[in-house]
């Protein structure tokens, strides 16, 4: 599949369900998928569906069974990325998170069939979607990526990790959003990848009349999963969040909330 995927939708989908970064929480990810189905959704991930959470390997068998159905799709995560290159034997750091992901894997009943099935997924997903003017990417965006199928090297990092700046002093690298600058008038990207909030759902607007959306709420941290519903043209309608609360996962609104700072730092949680 081109690095770059321009979202077709099926004729039953009344619009689109953009979950954010799910991290292994799978009871919040089906509860999602729930929703999407009970809304006549099409389901897209913005990536890292592992890493961090209890069941791992629910989440890339949810994600599969979306593929398989073809009632959603997911976009290449850090994480994910990290897996794959793991399981294929790339020499890489296996750290805490990605070795209970490894763990879990492996004590699956289907683990040989479950590893084969995302590394197939994950070789097929792109690294960007678009619908309409919304551009749906998990770390960074930069005009480029509207220009080829094919990324170069520099634009998947980008895509994977986002932009980031030395912190200084030994301390830990910030993620920083000067290309949030140059997103065009009219243009909304929207992205996982760093939880800055986590009961709302923080908008970035430059001068140029771009708009950035900041879907990642934190499940990653044991907090919500952040969800935004696009109608069939791309365009935002609203965004929710659903959390554990009493017995199970409850979906609760989450209010888009502008970010007054444009060229503000970040630090990475």
């Amino acid at each position: 599949m081109a690095d770059r995927l321009a979202l077709a939708l099926p004729p039953w989908a009344e619009g689109v369900l953009v979950i954010g970064d799910v991290h292994g929480q799978a009871r919040l990810f089906q509860a999602a998928v729930d929703l999407a189905t009970a809304e006549r959704r099409y389901v897209l991930s913005l990536g890292d569906l592992v890493d961090r959470g209890p069941d791992n390997d629910g989440c890339i068998r949810l994600m599969l069974d979306l593929l398989g159905r073809k009632t959603g799709t997911f976009i290449r995560g850090n994480h994910d990325d990290k897996l794959h290159r793991t399981l294929k034997g790339n020499p890489t750091s296996v750290d805490s998170d990605l070795a209970v992901t490894l763990e879990q894997l492996d004590a699956a009943p289907d683990s040989k069939a479950l590893k084969r099935g995302f590394c197939s997924a994950f070789r097929a997903a792109p690294f960007v979607a678009t619908l309409g003017n919304s551009v749906m990417v998990h770390g960074a965006f930069a005009r480029a990526m509207l220009a080829s199928r094919t990324f170069h090297p520099r634009l998947k990092a980008l895509a994977l990790y986002g932009e980031t700046a030395s912190g200084g002093g030994g301390s830990k690298p910030v993620r920083t959003y000067r290309w949030a600058e140059k997103v065009r008038a009219g243009m909304t990207v929207v992205i996982g990848h760093h939880p800055i909030s986590d009961r709302v759902v923080l908008v970035r607007a430059n001068k140029l009349g771009g708009k950035v959306v900041h879907l990642d709420c934190g499940a990653g941290k044991g907090r919500g999963l952040g969800v935004l519903r696009l109608a069939s043209d791309g365009r935002i309608e609203n965004a929710s969040r659903i959390a554990y609360a009493g017995h199970g996962p409850e979906l609760e609104p989450a209010p888009l909330v502008m970010i007054e700072e444009l060229d503000g730092k970040e630090e990475i949680g």
